[in-house]
């Protein structure tokens, strides 16, 4: 305050000296002191409330206003600027707007504030309105305006003599504005004039202003804030004990201050059985004084924006915005037009294509829908009740023509028998929908037609009845004004014997309608977009869809009598076919050359033409097992477009095309289980992501030198699981430089090429049951999973296992189980690197924790055996351990947990995929406090790629050892640093995901902690090796030092209990202080 008033000063001595200057120099002219003490202390008053605001009327208004004023540029004084306030009703328009008036005021000639203008309207007319606002601006009491129109321009001299602040509160039509500012708008008005103009109607502000500002919801602490504001101005002691049920109404709000005032203020001083009574009336309806101020909303409607506005909450709220746009604007020439509107009014906003409104504009949207003529079910337009739909379809006199909607969710009813008349007397019912669960569980409809069903309204615009039970519609049913038609899972037959005139329909869903065997009656559907007929299995034709040109997805997957499409067909829209499964399809579709996605996998067809060629915009190619498909054509490469193809299971398609020029589309190709036994010369895919060549039976390829991977230097996953490789090339790494996952699975490889170390990118290795493989080189520094399993013949792995870089957020995962052959050097190999990369990776972290950075480093391996390692301090038989720690284990120096477990299998298959070892751990201090968190030891989750190649599930029969670094930053944290206290530390292992035939039968564990900086182990390594590897990100070899480094922690893992006397409790990076 007093720096506030410091600068306040100065400045009015700058004024004064200004204020002066032209009287100084014109003796003739003269002013009193009083005169300039009333100019000082008016602009001070200005400056203080400038500098200084007074306090804001509640939480959120402070941000708001500030962004408002932003927007408003007051510092600009050479233009006229007119910003809109937008937002819904009791979202602080008002409360915002006068915040920045009252706040800014001080610095214009002349200032009005014309609250509310819809509801002064209602008290006065617009001439006097306007009078009102002039005289305010003019500071003139007795000025005559006279007529409205024109009135701005007579007093143009005077308005452009001053510079004003107007805010016009709460306008609904643009009459308002062009009235009370004038039809000239700016020209009438002195540069350095700001004009705010507040109101739930976007479209009012488009033309007429600069800039808009929508009010933001509060957030979670703002809202409450605000609500407990109200709810305990009186009695605050009372807040904690009505915290939970706060947070309740708070969330029922969602944000609205408007709601938070209204609940707050009619909670204060009540009890708390009020409050929960008041909240259980709440969860189904709508506060009454909510509903009454949501209601001007509704009210300025029209007409057809209400009808609009209902439909979409109490049947459309949260579906597709061009979907129902189509459906609720059948005759309009902008189909969106309505539905724009109410989002332009704040009743409705979109999002990801979805309508959404606020949650209590829903409610009132529910309660004027459903509930109007609430004591004559019958006579509601909207119905969604199951209790309300019974009793209208039990009785058919129940329904009349005022009922619009009928939605039904199935579940929810028994068993009924409808008359045949049901709907004769709902004229005007524009939506029916009878649904169940999406899958059809229960495999029979709830609603029966014994009698069958005599009629439709003709004024249905959504027919969805899931399970219709006839095999036929009405035949007087003239569905001309239909946009959605959708009866999955029916006994339907076919639609109509004759044609109909179906021109207003967009999408039709026939699927899994069995009995279907043509689709008579839809020939005129010019205006289709959608039909689905998945799982027709009768289906055997369908000539009906030649003439529709609007037509953008045929789906007719497992369609299994369907043998051919129509030959000459006008589908020029067509984008997706699907075919999949149509079994007897032998030919290749002609087709639209503007189609997308293409699917004929599981099909009979036997070549693909020449004219595939012209197809420029197909991006998907699905041919997977297409068993009769011997070749592709020699133009292939012309598929400029395409971006993924498949031919996975194409047993008999012995020849890939040269593609001699560049496909620079194509990401994905999967060549699985072919017949292709000659490699292509050419392969120029200079986009290629993923490679699959699974299962080849290409007889020579027993390098990879013989793939063309030239043309392919972007690829980044490549499977050639069981492919007959004995070797790969030392320059392979070359042009694959970008590889991040690799799988040589199944393969009769012996070694892998010391050049592997060079996929910096690669990120996944998969070796399994690579029954030669004898040993394993460096490998690649980032590599963060290797799956060796089942390489039942490999001995040796290099040290380092892998060279070692320092990066955030790193880990790795080593899995060799059922390597029976690994020798001890190798296991130490194995358990030393995970150990080294875990201490040096949470050595970076620790000196970037300094920066903000906080690395949270996992290593782990798993390898066959049933002993623990020596070096973990703690070892107990079963699969729990627990332990007194002394009262400083948690110093600056500890960093994790090491952990440990012998799992025992037997007849283990996996079944589900994945395999788990958990571990729960828990430290109880002698405070009561309890830290707890869950540690995983490590396993492996089968990852196929995109391989069509059945992998062969995993079988183990014996012991093997799980090993984990796991650091703790967050116990850590949680406890506090040498804080002392006795701590019991528990540890619970078991394993997941469904196995019952393994169990764990040793654990261990060993605290972690950083190494002293005199620890020679670390020492060389961090003042060179390490300090480079953090400052530049980039590969740290440690040919030179980690080997001596790992052998060392070899040898202490053999000796060490002998060492930790030796030692005399020196500190090692596995505590011996426990």
């Amino acid at each position: 305050m007093c720096l506030a008033i410091q600068k306040a000063l100065s400045l009015v001595s700058q004024l004064l000296i200004s204020s002066t200057k032209p009287y100084k120099s014109d003796p003739t002219r003269r002013k009193t002191e009083l005169e300039f003490v009333e100019n000082i202390a008016k602009e001070t008053s200005r400056l203080l409330n400038k500098l200084s605001p007074s306090e804001f009327p509640g939480p959120g208004i402070e941000s708001r206003t500030m962004e408002l004023e932003n927007l408003m540029c007051f510092e600009e004084t050479r233009c006229v600027r007119i910003v809109g306030v937008l937002g819904m009703a009791g979202i602080g328009k008002t409360t915002v707007s006068n915040c920045v008036y009252e706040r800014n005021l001080d610095g214009f000639d002349g200032c009005c504030f014309l609250s509310n203008v819809q509801d002064e309207l209602k008290l006065q007319t617009i001439d006097q309105l306007q009078q009102k606002l002039l005289r305010k601006l003019l500071d003139d009491e007795k000025l005559e305006v006279g007529a409205s129109v024109g009135a701005h321009k007579v007093l143009k001299d005077r308005l452009r003599n001053k510079k004003l602040f107007i805010v016009l509160d709460n306008v609904t039509n643009e009459k308002q504005i062009s009235l009370l500012l004038g039809e000239a708008g700016k020209e009438l008005y002195r540069q350095g004039t700001r004009i705010i103009i507040t109101t739930r109607d976007k479209k009012l502000l488009d033309k007429v202003v600069d800039g808009t500002y929508v009010v933001p919801r509060l957030n979670g602490r703002e809202a409450l804030e605000l609500f407990c504001s109200k709810a305990f101005s009186t009695n605050p002691d009372n807040m904690a004990e009505y915290m939970d049920l706060s947070n309740k109404f708070v969330d029922y709000s969602i944000g609205l201050p408007l709601a938070l005032c209204l609940l707050g203020s009619d909670l204060r001083r009540k009890d708390i059985q009020y409050w929960t009574k008041k909240l259980e009336g709440l969860e189904n309806q709508l506060d009454k004084n909510i509903q009454k101020e949501l209601n001007t909303s509704y009210e300025e409607l029209s007409d057809e924006e209400k009808s609009i506005f209902l439909d979409v909450a109490c049947f459309f709220y949260s579906e597709k915005f061009d979907s129902v746009s189509r459906i609720l604007s059948t005759y309009r020439d902008d189909e969106s037009n309505v539905i724009n509107d109410l989002v332009d009014k704040c009743l409705v906003t979109i999002s990801d294509n979805r309508l959404e409104m606020h949650d209590l504009l829903l409610k009132m949207g529910k309660v004027i829908g459903y509930e109007s003529s609430i004591n004559e079910v019958g006579k509601r337009g909207r119905l969604r009740n199951p209790k309300d739909i019974c009793r209208i379809l039990k009785n058919k006199n129940k329904g009349t023509k005022k009922t619009r909607g009928i939605f039904l969710d199935m579940s929810n009813v028994k068993r009924m028998e409808l008359p045949s008349d049901i709907f004769t007397k709902m004229l005007n019912l524009k939506f029916l929908k009878f649904y169940n669960c999406s899958e059809w569980c229960e495999k029979d409809c709830r609603l029966q037609l014994p009698g069958g069903l005599d009629y439709f309204p003709d004024e249905l615009v959504y027919l969805h009845w899931q399970g219709y039970p006839l095999d036929y519609l009405p035949m007087n049913f003239d569905p001309e004004k239909l946009v959605v038609l959708n009866l999955r899972y029916s006994n339907i037959e076919q639609l109509w014997k004759e044609e109909k005139d179906t021109g207003e329909l967009r999408w039709v869903d026939l699927s899994y309608s069995k009995e279907l065997l043509n689709l008579s009656g839809l020939s005129k559907a010019k205006k289709l977009e959608r039909l689905d007929l998945e799982c027709c299995e009768s289906l055997a034709e369908c000539s009906s869809i030649q003439e529709m040109e609007s037509l953008v997805t045929l789906n007719l997957r497992d369609c299994l009598e369907l043998k051919s499409l129509p030959e000459e067909t006008n589908l020029k829209s067509l984008k997706t076919l699907i075919l999949s499964g149509c079994s007897k399809l032998i030919n290749f579709p002609t087709i639209s050359e503007n189609i997308e996605s293409l699917y004929l996998d599981g099909t009979a067809v036997e070549r693909v033409p020449e004219s595939i060629g012209y197809l420029r915009n197909l991006a998907v190619l699905n041919l997977k097992k297409c068993c009769s498909l011997m070749s592709l054509p020699d133009n292939f490469c012309k598929l400029k477009s395409l971006k993924k193809l498949i031919l996975s299971g194409c047993s008999r398609l012995e020849s890939f095309p040269d593609i001699n020029e560049d496909m620079g589309s194509l990401e994905i190709l999967l060549m699985d289980e072919t017949a292709v036994n000659k490699i292509p010369r050419k392969m120029h895919m200079s986009n290629l992501k993923l490679f699959s060549f699974g299962g080849s039976k290409v007889q020579d390829l027993t390098c990879l030198e013989l793939l063309p991977f030239s043309g392919c230097s972007g690829l980044s996953e490549m499977y050639l699981t069981d492919c007959n490789l004995y070797n790969l090339p030392e320059n392979f790494s070359c042009c694959l430089s970008f590889l991040q996952s690799l799988c040589l699975s199944r393969n009769n490889i012996k070694n892998l090429p010391g050049s592997i170390k060079k996929l910096h990118h690669l990120k996944s290795l998969y070796l399994k049951n690579c029954e030669k493989l004898i040993s394993l080189p460096v490998l690649p520094s980032n590599l963060q999973y290797m799956d060796a399993h089942g390489c039942t013949s490999l001995e040796t792995v290099a040290k380092p296992m892998t060279l070692i870089v320092v990066a955030e957020r790193t880990h790795s995962t080593f899995v060799f189980t059922d390597c029976f052959k690994l020798n001890q050097d190798a296991q130490e190999n194995i358990m030393a690197h995970t150990q080294l990369k875990s201490q040096i990776l949470v050595n970076a972290s620790l000196q970037r924790n300094h920066k903000g950075l906080v690395l949270a480093p996992l290593s782990s391996v798993t390898f066959p055996g049933n002993d623990l390692p020596l070096w973990f301090r703690h070892q107990r038989m079963g699969s729990s351990m627990e332990i007194d720690l002394p009262p400083h284990w948690c110093d600056n120096k500890f960093i994790g947990l090491s952990l440990c477990v012998v799992v025992s299998f037997k007849n283990y298959e996996d079944k589900t995929s994945r395999f788990s070892v958990i571990c729960k751990c828990e430290f109880k201090l002698n405070d009561d406090d309890c830290i707890s968190f869950t540690c995983r030891l490590g396993g492996w989750k089968e990852q196929f790629g995109s391989s069509s190649l059945k992998e062969e599930p995993r079988r183990l029969d014996s012991d093997h050892v799980f090993i984990s670094q796991n650091s703790c930053f967050h116990a850590k944290k949680e406890h506090g640093l040498n804080r002392c206290c006795n701590t019991t530390a528990s540890f619970k292992f078991y394993v997941v995901d469904g196995v019952d035939c393994c169990e764990v039968v040793k654990c261990g564990m060993s605290l972690l902690y950083a190494p002293d900086e005199n620890d020679y182990m670390f020492q060389e390594l961090q003042e060179s090796n390490l300090e480079k590897a953090v400052s530049s990100g980039k590969e740290t070899d440690l040919n030179a030092t980690a080997i001596d480094h790992e052998a060392a922690m070899s040898k202490r893992g053999r000796n060490y209990l002998q060492e930790e006397e030796q030692l005399n409790g020196k500190r090692l990076r596995f505590s011996n202080k426990v």
